[in-house]
């Protein structure tokens, strides 16, 4: 709930691991609400992330490439919702240098996916409308994050309602005929006589 009363419904899904897209964990469950979505938040590890002593390490970019990855193999049009994008444990030792690192493979994803295994790499990258850093522990960020969804949200919706307008806009739009003269479209009192 925002200082104005606007409030924001949040699901958080924890279990979009590998494996998601074809059910793997609470995938295809998670997956479906993520579909009624306005808009994603991701949340990474600066540190990067391993689901379970049997699977690989992964680091925070590999991490957006694999969520990337699920999305897109799930339902590819996912991928075209608004971003954002948080970084959480930055009040870890070394955060800041991997947090910018991070920003930089980001920026230029084309020039480090060649560093990720194949089946890793998803056709379409997301554009982050911001990349938030945070610390859940320390609460750095938090409110930054907070304001950062609202204004996210409020320009998506600014958006639409300008789309829905130009849509309602050509459909009331009326071509004249090319047997029907121009002015005879008019209404009597607007002739151009």
């Amino acid at each position: 709930m925002y200082p104005d009363f606007k409030q924001v419904s949040m699901a958080d899904l924890p279990g979009l691991i590998e494996g998601a897209h074809i059910n793997r964990g609470m995938g295809h469950k998670f997956l479906k609400h993520v579909e009624r979505t306005k808009q994603l938040l991701f949340v990474v590890d600066i540190s990067g992330f391993q689901l379970s002593y049997k699977t690989p390490f992964r680091t925070a970019f590999e991490t957006v490439q694999l969520l990337t990855l699920e999305l897109e193999l799930y339902k590819e049009e996912l991928l075209d919702k608004p971003a954002l994008l948080a970084v959480n444990k930055m009040d870890l030792p070394g955060a800041e240098d991997k947090f910018q690192e991070l920003v930089k493979q980001l920026e230029n994803p084309e020039d480090h996916l060649h560093t990720l295994p194949e089946q890793m790499v998803p056709e379409q990258q997301i554009n982050f409308k911001h990349i938030v850093p945070i610390s859940v522990a320390t609460n750095q960020g938090i409110q930054d994050l907070i304001s950062c969804i609202r204004r996210s949200l409020d320009e998506q919706a600014e958006l639409d309602i300008q789309e829905t307008g130009r849509e309602k806009l050509q459909s009331l739009h009326i071509l004249p005929s090319h047997n029907v003269p121009y002015k005879q479209l008019l209404p009597p009192e607007h002739t151009l006589d």
